[in-house]
């Protein structure tokens, strides 16, 4: 019987872990001795001269452990997310929304009315993923340059509001404004993910 009701509880855990995508995420502030030096050469290497207030962080979520350096450049913020062996996974830079071209604002916006009551955004990135079609150089580049011609997404944290609850989501749009991801936000990890 015991273990019948431990197979129908995992089965249960498993089904709704499937059917909800959830982000946990716990980061703590490192000394730059510790981060992966293959990252601190890329950032040597590609950053622009003037950064301002660098800070170094280890982040682990339910998943990986990845490292990220967070600074601010002509008054916007950036964070650039390493793996554990220093390879690039991303860079993203908070905008405003009035930084999102008006179609795509359009497409994004009339996509939250339909899948949500109601929604508060918080904050948006924009967000150059680094892939094998493109140097990750050139991946810290166009961030820099804030380039929206290269491929890139929006990440949206928001506060959306069902019939039956209200909670905080990552979600994210392709540059044309088309969604392509949401996760719940575990409250516990929200707070650094402001910065």
């Amino acid at each position: 019987m015991r273990n019948l009701a431990l197979l129908l509880f995992l089965t249960f855990s498993g089904y709704c872990t499937a059917q909800q995508s959830y982000k946990y995420e716990k980061e703590e502030r490192i000394e730059k001795k510790v981060f992966p030096q293959k990252g601190l050469d890329l950032l040597d290497k590609t950053l622009p001269e003037k950064v301002k207030n660098v800070k170094y962080y280890k982040e682990r979520d339910s998943v990986k452990i990845s490292y990220e350096s967070k600074l601010k450049f002509k008054r916007k913020y950036y964070s650039i997310e390493f793996t554990e062996k220093g390879l690039l996974e991303d860079v993203e830079v908070t905008i405003k929304k009035k930084q999102i071209p008006e179609e795509t604002r359009e497409k994004i916006e009339n996509y939250m009315r339909n899948a949500y009551d109601s929604y508060r955004i918080k904050k948006i990135q924009r967000q150059y993923n680094n892939t094998n079609t493109i140097d990750a150089k050139q991946v810290i580049q166009n961030a820099f340059s804030n380039d929206l011609n290269s491929e890139h997404f929006y990440e949206i944290i928001a506060e959306v509001k069902t019939k039956k609850e209200r909670y905080f989501i990552e979600i994210t749009f392709t540059k044309d404004g088309d969604f392509t991801l949401v996760r719940t936000i575990i409250q516990s990890s929200y707070d650094h993910i402001l910065y």
